[in-house]
This record gives structure tokens, sequence and C-alpha cells, in this order.
């Protein structure tokens, strides 16, 4: 599998010229802050590090020192002192004439005296040297970016002949900003190409790799939509990357911060200060205002397609004179086997063998939905419409008892108080039977949630409610209603992950221990980490499948203290729900993963003391910005120091670990083209991918499992072609362009500790347990623990 990630050489990796600037300045900066805002701030270099690399042409940015007190100026193209002086004392003038205080001219002069020194980047790129690669300063990943941009910026050839010329912006991205598409478009809603960026590290893998990935941004003539702007003071050089604010006392539209006046100081075509909806509309814009979403109706839609990205692997395979990562295919292709039954079949035979009776209330606020809602339910479960004809109807031996329960717009869709919701919490549990497990169903509204704040959004408040009665909640929107021939997958995926939620799967163990594992008991643990900002939190949760080695449904288990530890995964998620989203909100960073750490162990300790006589596989989703276990980052894979990883403390040779990322993480090789032979090899396709491959070369067993969306394998006329051409050669088809073009992921498997099994099996466990989802019809990013632990984070009512 061809990927666009390239080695970083020796040969691109020139000199950087260092200025250090002395604590001296770093405390004059701080004392000026303090000064002129009143309160203590970190050193807000950023518009300075946009102005110098606006100036220089080139990469510039200011970093802390690791090797001493102050911080490090770096740039790849030296230039005069006296031209970084002067950014400094216009910040401070600028500052000054903000607050209405005296300009001392402190800063200036200070870094005038500074003296610069060449560093030579190739003494950290020293592939094979484990002691280099773990003291990579983050500067060096910066370097790599615009070393690989000076070679890509310019012409780029598409297939049809069309040129584009990639500028790139002080973000290290490279923008087409110079061909928009549709070119005519009166509103200024035009999409533009650009390419990011990213240095890797891959595990066990010698040396830096630059990972390229495109996309299309949505633009907009309203500054109202704007998330940030692209300022191209002149026809050449980068791009300027800036924010903007709404002035409401002027009635302007501000570029946000000093960009625009320290940028204005070494130019005289000028950067404005405010601008209108009239200089985003112009014939050839100096600004372009990038919409914070993609609406629905953008006359350009998401994604660049498998023809762009294959444009952009030939001209970057050309420019940069190497041969981008090849991963290599295994012999394992039986991710995705059918089943012997249907997927209806089967989960009516795990819901008439589970151990206690189901209930689930669909809630619903018109009839439309509530027709929705059936047809959802018998397309699910092979149920006859006429047997959900009635309020109340009981189905699959009297094992699943279903009811309607109509609720008007004001208690269901309108925001509010939560006091709004209480007539209907208590509606829905009524009549309930004490044994059992109960489900709701439930018609929401985002768009009128839109409408208030977040507060008085009903979704979360019917959530937290029905936590509380140990009720597990999946919603519908209207919004998402199809057409009336198609198959509605957003109601019948609700319903799947609403059985999912109570513990019926549809999938059995023996379709994950097929060749070239052996049916036999097992414990499979996944466990989930992130940050929330605003305000910090460490979000973190568990949840386990367990076999007894027969073909019994998955004994489905979640953990949380207020459910006593482990126990069915419907009262794990309820109590998560019912309560905060994490008690790990301290100040410190580091005190926050300590606690989720000790979080973990203890409860995969009392894992192991509940099945002590089986197998168990870890599966951490763990990326690196952040890794609770040292031990899981790339550069300490090999690490087995005390605490470094989740299982050191545990009994048992039996174990296994398997650090996961999925491609949201966005530090994964991008697939780009199959390297098998096509049937049709002169049509233009790019070939695709479903299987598991291996990461040749590396010290650590690591597997990549390729992944294509719904979207990408639908046979609409409108998603096949960015198979074939990009979007410069269908530029007239109106509604292909409104398509969304999507491309080929993967989820990186690296097996950290083998425990009872071997590399080529938790491979194959791991890409199973992603192509046999539970109670879904395709494929997750992450292994079935990992999503479930993944979904109970993702559904918390508090979740931002």
């Amino acid at each position: 599998m061809h990927t666009l990630a390239f080695p970083y050489t020796d040969v691109m990796a020139g000199p950087v010229h260092a200025y250090d600037i002395t604590a001296e300045v770093n405390d004059t900066w701080q004392d000026l802050t303090r000064r002129y805002t009143r309160e203590p701030a970190q050193l807000p270099y950023r518009d300075l590090t946009d102005a110098l690399r606006y100036v220089s042409k080139d990469y510039a940015t200011i970093r802390k020192n690791t090797d001493g007190p102050g911080a490090l100026l770096l740039m790849r193209k030296k230039i005069p002192i006296t031209t970084v002086a002067k950014l400094f004392s216009t910040f401070e003038r600028l500052l000054a004439q903000r607050y209405q205080a005296s300009f001392d001219n402190l800063l200036g002069p200070m870094v005038s005296q500074t003296r610069s020194r060449t560093i030579k980047v190739t003494k950290y790129l020293q592939p094979g040297d484990e002691a280099k690669q773990q003291d990579i300063p983050a500067w060096v990943f910066d370097i790599a970016t615009w070393s690989t941009i000076e070679l890509l910026k310019g012409q780029m050839r598409l297939p049809d002949g069309t040129l584009l010329n990639l500028r790139p912006d002080t973000t290290g991205n490279l923008v087409a900003y110079d061909h928009p598409l549709p070119v005519d478009q009166p509103r200024a809603e035009q999409g533009i190409h650009y390419v990011s960026l990213t240095p890797i590290t891959l595990p066990g893998y010698p040396g830096i790799l630059l990972n390229l990935d495109a996309h299309i941004s949505s633009t907009t003539g309203f500054p109202g939509n704007a998330r940030s702007l692209w300022i191209a003071p002149d026809g050449h050089g980068p791009l300027l990357v800036a924010k903007h604010r709404y002035d409401r006392e002027r009635n302007l539209n501000l570029i946000a911060g000093q960009l625009p006046a320290l940028a204005d100081s070494f130019t005289i075509n000028g950067i404005p200060e405010h601008f209108t909806p009239a200089d985003l509309q112009s014939p050839k814009p100096r600004l372009r205002a990038r919409h914070a979403t993609t609406p629905d109706r953008h006359p350009i839609a998401s994604g660049p397609g498998r023809k762009f990205l294959d444009a952009l692997l030939e001209h970057a395979t050309q420019r940069l004179g190497t041969e981008s990562l090849i991963l290599q295919r295994t012999k394992i292709g039986n991710i995705n086997s059918t089943a012997p039954t249907s997927t209806a079949t089967s989960l009516s035979a795990t819901i008439s063998t589970a151990p206690a009776p189901l209930h689930l209330t669909v809630v619903y606020a018109d009839d439309i939905q509530r027709a929705r809602a059936q047809k959802a339910l018998t397309d699910v479960l092979g149920l006859t419409p006429a047997a959900l004809d009635t309020p109340t109807a009981a189905v699959i031996d009297g094992k699943l008892t279903i009811k309607f329960l109509s609720a008007t717009n004001h208690v269901l869709l309108e925001p509010g108080p939560p006091r709004n919701r209480a007539e209907l919490i208590d509606a829905t549990t009524a009549q309930r039977p004490s044994a059992g497990t109960h489900m709701a169903l439930v018609q929401t509204s985002k768009s009128r949630a839109a409408t208030k704040s977040s507060a008085e959004d009903p979704k979360p408040q019917i959530r937290t409610a029905m936590a509380a009665k140990q009720i597990v909640t999946q919603f519908f929107d209207a919004a998402s209603t199809g057409k009336p021939d198609a198959t509605d997958y957003p109601a019948n995926g609700a319903i799947r992950d609403l059985l999912r939620a109570a513990g019926i799967t549809a999938t059995t163990p023996t379709r994950v221990f097929e060749r070239p594992l052996q049916p036999g008991p097992c414990v499979i643990v996944g466990v989930y980490t992130r940050e929330q900002n605003r305000p910090a939190k460490r979000m973190i949760s568990l949840a386990a499948l367990v076999t007894d080695g027969s073909d019994q449904p998955w004994q489905m288990l979640g953990y949380h203290p207020d459910a006593r530890g482990w126990s069915s995964l419907s009262n794990a998620i309820t109590a998560h729900h019912a309560t905060d989203l994490t008690r790990f909100d301290q100040a410190d960073p580091g005190a926050r993963a300590s606690q989720a750490r000790d979080y973990a162990e203890r409860a995969l300790q009392q894992l192991r003391t509940r099945f002590d006589d089986m197998p168990i596989v870890i599966y951490v989703d763990s990326s690196e910005r952040f890794p609770l276990w040292r031990g899981l980052t790339n550069k300490n894979l090999s690490s087995r120091k005390a605490g470094d990883l989740p299982h050191l403390a545990m009994p048992g040779r039996d174990i296994s670990l398997v650090r996961v990322n999925a491609p949201t993480d966005g530090k994964l090789p991008q697939p780009v083209r199959a390297l098998t032979a096509r049937a049709n090899a002169g049509d233009g396709l790019v070939s695709a991918s479903e299987r598991l491959y291996q990461l040749a070369g590396a010290t650590s067993d690591t597997f990549y499992l390729i992944n294509r969306s719904r979207t990408d394998k639908a046979l609409d006329r409108g998603v096949r072609l960015g198979h074939r051409k990009t979007r410069f050669e269908i530029s007239e088809d109106n509604k292909t362009m409104r398509t969304p073009w999507h491309a080929m992921t993967c989820t990186e498997f690296v097996i950290v500790d083998r425990g009872a099994f071997t590399a080529v099996q938790l491979g194959a466990m791991s890409a199973r347990l992603c192509g046999h989802p539970l109670a879904w019809d395709g494929r997750t990013s992450r292994p079935a623990p990992v999503h479930l632990a993944y979904q109970t984070i993702q559904g918390h009512p508090q979740r931002t």
C-alpha cells in the first residue's frame, strides 16, 4: 500500500540559524505584560512568529530553549538582527498604545545585541540511534515541515493538465489560494484545496516521516461564518493566517491581534486592520474567510477525493526525490467474512437467549418519526411491520417489549429548563417491570437546540435523567430522514447502537477467533482516555468483552465506581451518564494523568482477579498527545520500568497489550493507492484496499488496517467520480461538486506485549474487532471494546 509519508532525509535537512533570546528578554516581556494587562501571562509570541515568517518568507519560530534559560528564535533563512529587533520594538509600542502607556523601547535594544549561531539539523536524524530519537526537540519537526514546503511549493500538475500554484501559509500548509472552485461564484462561496504536512514517527521505525494529506476548505463571503482568514498581501510569499473578531461598538470586522501592524512595518502593500464582506467577494480577493464548519448546502463538499491524493503522491515523489513509505500486505484476508446468518437473525437469537428481558421505549413527537422508528426496528430485528402496530408489543418470544410513547414538541424538542422533561421521564419509566434492561430511543432536534444555550438543550437533560433511572438512551433526529425508498442508515444505526449499549450483539466470538486464532476463553479490554479543555479534564472509561470459548454471545462489561466496579455494560453506561463526566479535573495535568492512571490500573486488577484463569488482551487507545503510560509512546516502547505500562503489576504471563491509534489522532500515514495491478489500468481509477498491512523494517510488531467509509464505497456516481477525477475536471457538475469525497484511512495496532498470543494472531484479532463491530453493519475505527469505551465518553451529557 502506497502512502503519503515520505522520509525526512539528510539532504532535506539544511542548517537552521538560532538566536538566543536571553532570560532577561523573557523577564522584561513578562514585566511589560503584567504592567499592561495586570495579570501574569505566558510569552505571547504568536503574532511575532507569523510576522517573522511573512518578512523572511520562510520558516521562523520562537521556542523555549530546552538546553538552557530563555527562548530560541529559529529560522532557516538568516535575516538581519535589526529586523528582528524592529519587530520586538514595534510589538512593545503597539502594546503601549493599546493601554495608553508610555513607550520605553526596552525589548528592541536587548534583542539587537543577540548573535546568531548555526545548528545542524542532521545531528538529530541519526537512524537507529534510540537515544538521539528520544531527545529530538519539537522545533526539529517544524524544520522538517518547512524544508518539505520549500521543495513542494510552486506548480503542481493535475492529471487533466491543470496547474495549481501551491503557496505556503504561516501555519505550515500549502494552499491553492488562487485556484478556488467553482471559479464563478457571486457569493464567494468557494472551496480551496490545501495540503497539510505533519511530521510523524512510527513505532520501531527509524527517523522522521513527513505525512502529507489533502483537504478542501470551504470559504464564505459572510464574516460571521468565518473561523479564520487567509491573507495574501501580495502575489507571492507565505499567506498570513489570522483570527478575526467583530467590534460591535464600531460595527467592524477586525483582524485580531497585532499581526497587521507588525507586518505593515515591512511592506508597502499593507494588511487591513478591518474588512467587509465586499473584501471577501472581490474577483481576486486579498482575504479569504474559511468556514467554521462545512455547511450542508455549500457548493463544494468536503474531501478532495482519491484521485487528487494520487496526483499529490506523484508530485511529492518527483519533487522530494525519494519514495514514500509502503506498507506490506499480510496474508490475513478474512477480516470481514460474512456471517452464516443475517444480522437481524443473529440479533434476534441473542435477544432470545439474553439472561433478562429487554424493554424499549420509543419516544416521538410526530407520527412520521414514529413510523421511521418502527421501520428501523423491523429492518434491524427482522420483525413484521404488523407486529409493531400497537402502542405496546412483545416480540421475539416475549423477551423484548417495545412501547411507543408520544410527547409534545414543548416537552421533547424545545429548549428549556430540565423540569420541562420531568413528566416525560416519569411516563417513560411507568409500568416498567422491575427486572431486565430498559432502553429508550428518543427523537431530538439539533436545529432547535442550536437556538438556545447548551444548558437548555433537551438531549443532555433527557440522557442525564434517563441514566439516573438506569435507562440507556439513543437519539434520532428528523433532519437525518432520508428518501422514502432508501435504506435509513441513521435510524438503523441508532437502533443497533442502542442494542449495543444494552449488551446485545450480532457478532459471536467464533467470527473473531477464526484462523490464525483458535476459539478459547478470553477477556478483551478496551481503555479510552482523552483530555477535554475549557475546563481542563482527564476523561477515561473502560469496557470489556468476555467469552468462555464457545460461540455463545459475548458477555459485555463496563467499569464505573458507582456501578460497583465491573458490571453489565448498560449499568456502567448509565452510571457514567448519571454523574459528572470525570472526577479528574485538577489544575495540574500531571496530577490528572496520575489519578486516571491509578483508576485504570485498579479496574484492570479487579478484572484480573475476577477472571484469573483466562488470557487477557488489553487495548489502550492512546494518541501521542495524551499518553497515560510512558511506555506507550513510540520512543519508549521497549521500556519495562515499573509504572511505564498498565499491566506490569498484574499477575500472569498471559496478558497481551496492544496500543491503538485511530485516524482522528492525526499521526498516521495517509494511504493512497494499493500495489495490486488493476484490471482497467487505463481508466484512471485509483485502486483501494480494505486489508491488514504490516510496517516492514520496524523493530516493533505494527499492523495497519486500511479502512474505507460507506460514502467512499457507495455506488453513487457523484462519489465514484472522485476515484478517477479531480474536482477541477467536473467543475460544471454541481451535484457531484456538492458530494463529499472520502479517501482511505488506517488504524494502527502496535503489539507492545504478546502474552498468550503471537503477533500475527493479535493483528488478526485487532482487525476483526473493527471488521466485526458489535451490533453494527460496517467497520469501526477502533476495536470493539475500545469503541464501547469511546462511545461511553462521547455520549456523556457533559461532553463538549
